[in-house]
């Protein structure tokens, strides 16, 4: 799942995915977190949080969905859909967009395997050289954008499982590939094992593919381009539609164990397009007042009942790997 440093500490990861040895502390196989973040997630979806309405005392209970769901997938498409719509009637037909795609080497030097944990690191650790070659690139230009994390798919050309960015670009006014390439340079430059061949924002041989997509947002009276980038990205992101955790392929899972191992978000709005994002604000006041009083684990109300103080803090569930220094 991931490398051990030589000395001192290394990543952090989930506890339940740590173990102690009589040499530090060491992440398990991925194939062990993978078994241990399907038992966290049943828990999860068997647990229903317990609210008391606070005049009358009534209890409602209800599951809340985390973000390897299908209702949170569908929550994070809906928002994608709202954001280009939010900006197709802002800019018109000047809204244009694109699409960047970063990678990472997913083998090792010697050949093997790169540990997932360790390949995700390579991929985001280049993210705020990407976002300042971002903003240098479109210097004086309207933009917003969305960072998916995706997986790897069997029918890509490496393995299927390792993480992967596709950075959505929404732009007021027409923009060319070849703008993207400092984007790109960025990431190379900041990412161990991110290769220049694979990061090309134009390509002259028709068997390559160019890491830079650029389409004109097309209009609902429109049959041509995609209706909406963002949607397209969410769509693929992390999963079939619809589909619970437990049901994904194997590739898929093995990526969510990674993201849950680390705590990663895979889903990175500009601060604008979170704006665009937001749901329309209801106007009517609830003069309900609803308190957590606890968790149902089993899901049943009229069974156990957990009480959970909501302003107790909670306990960290991360800890980092760590190498004890020779005869520490």
């Amino acid at each position: 799942m991931a490398s051990q440093p030589e000395e001192g500490f290394g990543e952090r990861l989930r506890k339940e995915v740590t173990v102690d040895t009589s040499r530090g502390v060491r992440a398990t196989s991925t194939a062990q977190a993978v078994e241990n973040f399907e038992g966290w997630y049943a828990d999860q979806r068997d647990t229903q949080m317990v609210v008391e309405e606070a005049t009358t005392g009534e209890r409602v209970g209800f599951r809340t969905p985390n973000r390897f769901t299908p209702e949170y997938r569908e929550m994070l498409y809906a928002k994608a859909q709202s954001l280009e719509r939010g900006l197709r009637e802002e800019w018109g037909d000047l809204l244009h967009t694109a699409m960047v795609t970063l990678t990472a080497s997913t083998t090792e030097e010697d050949g093997g395997p790169r540990p997932l944990v360790d390949h995700l690191r390579d991929l985001l650790s280049s993210w705020s050289a990407v976002y300042d070659a971002l903003r240098h690139t479109l210097e004086d230009r309207e933009f917003e954008y969305l960072a998916i994390i995706e997986p790897t798919t069997p029918a890509g050309n490496g393995p299927a499982g390792y993480a992967h960015i596709h950075l959505g670009v929404f732009v007021k006014g027409p923009v060319v590939a070849e703008q993207f390439q400092d984007v790109l340079d960025a990431h190379v430059k900041n990412s161990e094992g991110a290769g220049r061949e694979a990061h090309r924002a134009v390509v002259e041989d028709d068997e390559d593919e160019a890491a830079v997509s650029i389409r004109r947002s097309a209009r609902p009276d429109r049959e041509d381009g995609i209706e909406n980038l963002g949607a397209y990205l969410a769509a693929y992101m992390a999963g079939e539609y619809g589909v619970e955790a437990l049901a994904m392929p194997a590739h898929v899972r093995a990526f969510y164990a990674a993201m849950w191992a680390t705590g990663t978000q895979w889903f990175r709005p500009s601060n604008g397009a979170q704006r665009h994002m937001q749901p329309e604000s209801d106007d009517e006041e609830s003069v309900e007042e609803w308190e957590m009083v606890g968790i149902a684990p089993e899901g049943d109300l009229e069974d156990e009942i957990i009480e959970v103080d909501p302003e107790q803090p909670r306990d960290d569930p991360y800890r980092r790997l760590r190498t004890p220094p020779p005869g520490g």
